[in-house]
């Protein structure tokens, strides 16, 4: 029988492997995952979407901004096309630097907390064993802080 478990990358987990081995179990195998550090996205795709465009500020001010200019530029030098696509490239540039500020601001904390004690990284813990030791290695993986649990049954 295999027993699956994630952990939190802590101390519990290596208490837990010392208990397990000291149960008797030695076929133990644990492989940490590797945290992805990924950023926001300028223009999400149909495959892949956060929830979150960093344009939408930007193109709600840009039809602000070049509404504005454009209709003035009737009376400035440069005309009202020329101001009419300076306000859309303003408009665009002030909302995405508003949208990154934001994202960064909102996202501060959740950082930090990564960067100090490293607590969103996970290990997940496969214990093979015989079948009347399931429930035994099962406390201990519980009594041990186990995110999640999961028993298969191997038919050899």
């Amino acid at each position: 029988m295999q027993i699956y478990a994630t952990f939190e990358h802590s101390r519990k987990l290596e208490l837990g492997i010392a208990k397990l081995q000291s149960n008797g179990i030695s076929d133990i195998f644990a492989v940490p995952l590797k945290r992805i550090k990924d950023g926001p996205k300028i223009i999400d795709s149909i495959d892949h979407s956060d929830g979150r465009s960093l344009l939408d500020k930007g193109f709600v001010l840009a039809t602000v901004f070049s509404t504005i200019l454009a209709s003035k530029g009737f009376e400035w030098d440069l005309g009202p096309i020329y101001w009419g696509l300076i306000g859309g490239a303003s408009g665009i540039i002030l909302g995405l630097l508003i949208e990154l500020v934001e994202y960064r601001w909102q996202n501060k904390d959740k950082l930090v907390n990564v960067l100090k004690n490293n607590k969103y990284s996970e290990v997940i813990l496969i214990v093979t064993c015989e079948k009347n030791q399931a429930e035994t290695v099962s406390n201990i993986l519980k009594e041990h802080l186990a995110l999640s649990l999961a028993k298969v049954e191997c038919n050899p």
